[in-house]
């Protein structure tokens, strides 16, 4: 059972006010800046910073502080985090592909732009959930709840397409660092820890599962892909970017990347379709420092699903299929 947090904030849930930086529409330009800070019981700290929309899509920036020696999910549960409108209407968090429960390693800080799709109503007022399933007092919980009112009026500016989390560091605290040369031998592992969190912290960001094969990493190719192409989209280059990350740290050896499509259409398309997506996978990572040699690529069309593609009752399963359309990167075991 993981140790009481030894800090708390107590402010469980806050109402926000985004006053704009010149004129009434605080969204036009850049987003509002915030300063709301909100503590769970279990040790996690939301801090809310800027919030704007755009469009069809709101962005609220914030921080997460995780003080859990666990790791955390913000957004456990298939549309139970949004943001609420007085008339009711939800309007769904876009979570990111490769995390889609916003995980958090444990004792780390991350930068997290939290989209939501659809307007604000004219009044701007909604309530923002994260984790609608999850624990709000619970000291102990791997899923916490947090729930703010925000009153905001839309407006222009930039907002991203989806949920991405950024800039992950250690939280700050008081610890024996590596040594300096003075001839304490104290913290003499420290970077070896560093590089192990780091690796551990890149696999959770990217939904990586360890397997037989090694450490799988796969992408969506409806998110990765334009329809029926192989094509990188630009909003999966940050994804492909942690992948790279994630690479260069881990243990050196070969790499695969298998290209999958679901059972629809003609098998030699399928398999053409997947080596080109494959490819595409791997000329990306090596514009990132990736040594082509120690990539392979292999396409396997529509031989290895990983769900259904047709019903129980012989119609289609669509979500089944979205799944089969992928790509998997497997790095060599630990």
């Amino acid at each position: 059972m993981p140790a009481r947090p030894s800090f708390r904030i107590a402010l469980v849930s806050a109402t926000l006010v985004l006053a704009g930086c010149g004129g009434s529409n605080p969204f036009s330009g850049d987003p509002a800046p915030l300063d709301v800070q909100i503590a769970h019981p279990n040790g996690v700290v939301l801090q809310l910073l800027s919030a704007g929309a755009s469009g069809d899509h709101v962005v609220v920036n914030a921080r997460v502080l995780n003080g859990r020696d666990q790791e955390v999910k913000l957004a456990q549960g298939t549309e139970k985090s949004y943001l609420l409108t007085g008339s009711g209407e939800k309007l769904f968090l876009v979570p990111p592909a490769a995390n889609e429960s916003l995980a958090i390693p444990a004792g780390q800080v991350m930068d997290v732009a939290l989209v939501f799709a659809g307007k604000l109503p004219g009044d701007g007022k909604a309530t923002l959930v994260l984790s609608e399933n999850g624990n709000a007092d619970s000291v102990y919980t791997g899923s916490p709840r947090f729930q703010v009112v925000l009153a905001a009026a839309p407006g222009g500016g930039s907002v991203p397409e989806m949920t991405a989390l950024s800039n992950m560091r250690p939280l700050p605290t008081s610890t024996l660092q590596a040594s300096a040369g003075t001839g304490s031998s104290l913290g003499s592992g420290g970077q070896a820890t560093s590089e192990l969190r780091t690796v551990e912290a890149l696999k959770s960001e990217l939904g990586a599962q360890q397997t037989e094969r090694g450490t799988v990493v796969s992408l969506a190719s409806d998110v990765t892909f334009d329809f029926d192409k192989a094509t990188l989209r630009d909003n999966a280059k940050p994804t492909l970017d942690r992948l790279a990350e994630l690479i260069k740290a881990s243990p050196a050896g070969a790499i695969s990347i298998e290209g999958h499509t679901d059972a629809k259409g003609d098998d030699d398309y399928n398999k053409r379709l997947s080596e080109q997506r494959a490819a595409a996978v791997k000329e990306y990572l090596a514009t990132k420092g990736i040594d082509a040699a120690k990539l392979t690529t292999i396409a396997l069309g529509e031989l290895r699903p990983v769900a259904p593609n047709a019903a129980a009752d012989g119609g289609d399963d669509e979500a089944g299929r979205q799944r089969n359309r992928r790509v998997e990167v497997i790095l060599p075991k630990s």
